[in-house]
């Protein structure tokens, strides 16, 4: 996936944004259909999608493999990606794509992250 074009709202093999992508990973990869709310791929703006999707995800202190995080800007929600093989593997921004980059890194682009690992169907 590493290099695949960021798309708005996009879950594909061909674009992904940073939530779709944490959607390929789970069914693909870890083989679990995570809930995935009809309003993301209708354009909602971000937190509005966020506050749909969080309530099956539990909280954890520490990045667990396989989990997401989940970075603010002041106190608002702004991206989300998977934690794998301890880096983080995510889809960002307008003219960007999936990458994989240092947690540390990610941590100096956001206000902070959050870890969280699937918790429900």
């Amino acid at each position: 996936m590493i290099g695949v074009p960021w798309a708005n709202r996009a879950c594909s093999w061909q674009s992904c944004d940073c939530w779709g992508l944490v959607v390929l990973y789970y069914r693909h990869v870890a083989g679990v259909e995570i809930h995935h709310s009809p309003g993301y791929e209708a354009a909602g703006d971000f937190v509005t999608c966020f506050s749909e999707e969080v309530v099956f995800w539990q909280p954890v202190p520490v990045p667990q493999e396989g989990g997401i995080f989940i970075g603010y800007d002041g106190n608002q929600q702004a991206h989300v990606g998977l934690i794998i093989d301890g880096r983080a593997l995510h889809s960002r921004g307008e003219n960007g794509g999936v990458r994989s980059d240092r947690l540390s890194a990610v941590e100096k682009v956001f206000t902070k992250l959050e870890y969280m690992i699937y918790a429900g169907n």
